[in-house]
């Protein structure tokens, strides 16, 4: 006669098992991609200042339903680089001077204290990726057709550099700001083709600074590279 306990033992898990490694994450993944995807675009000024941002044109715009949307638009609500409207819209902030200067001086303090914090935890390979990525900017730069793409780079290398500080505080801080000041980015896109060789190579410099070990010039690089496109918005008033 069978005890209970035998009766109702499952069989063990093999560790071969395809099934043992799978989690319900598909959900948790739309979710995050409909973020990234609408958070890229704020940064790289897709949306200009005082755009509504509809639920379900970015719904179809995005192929998805509107549940992720929404939890992506509240969370770009909170991190400010969207603000909510009466009729539960969203648009993106109206810029004012005074708030562009206020967020320029906030990222100059706070991106170069964080490069500084940075540059030492930054591996070889790492440098090699960071170089590899500023020459591309520079080359695409060159180009309208270009600007886009060195827009996403410009991205990925300046939070690259930001990830090794291993500060969530300071990481959270710099995306909202990245969000709010993105909008200026589209009326000065165009004012990123250049050939104005000193501003391309500031990457270039950056990466050289970090491999002799002088943290506090690609401190000076890093701020110099934000103020740049800050400046060339003064000079297009």
């Amino acid at each position: 006669m069978l005890e209970p306990a035998a009766a109702a033992a499952k069989p063990p898990v093999l560790a071969t098992d395809p099934l043992a490694s799978l989690q319900p994450i598909v959900r948790q993944s739309v979710n995050e991609a409909v973020y990234q995807a609408l958070r890229n675009k704020l940064m790289h000024g897709e949306y200009h200042a005082g755009q509504v941002l509809g639920i379900q044109y970015l719904a179809d715009a995005l192929g998805t339903s509107t549940m992720p949307v929404r939890e992506a638009l509240r969370r770009l609500v909170a991190q400010q680089g969207l603000e909510p409207m009466r009729n539960g819209t969203t648009r993106v902030p109206l810029i004012t001077r005074a708030r562009l200067e206020d967020i320029r001086r906030a990222r100059l303090l706070i991106e170069g204290t964080v490069t500084e914090w940075a540059a030492p935890h930054l591996e070889r390979h790492t440098l090699d990726d960071l170089e590899q990525l500023a020459l591309e900017i520079t080359e695409e730069r060159r180009t309208r057709e270009g600007v886009a793409s060195s827009l996403e780079k410009n991205r990925i290398f300046h939070f690259t550099i930001y990830a090794a500080a291993d500060s969530p505080v300071m990481m959270a801080m710099i995306e909202s700001l990245w969000l709010q000041s993105g909008a200026y980015l589209r009326a000065t896109r165009e004012l990123l083709h250049t050939d104005d060789k000193p501003a391309d190579r500031l990457h270039e410099s950056t990466v050289d600074a970090m491999r002799k070990g002088d943290f506090a010039r690609a401190r000076g690089h890093i701020e110099e590279d934000i103020s740049w496109v800050f400046d060339r918005l003064d000079l297009a008033d």
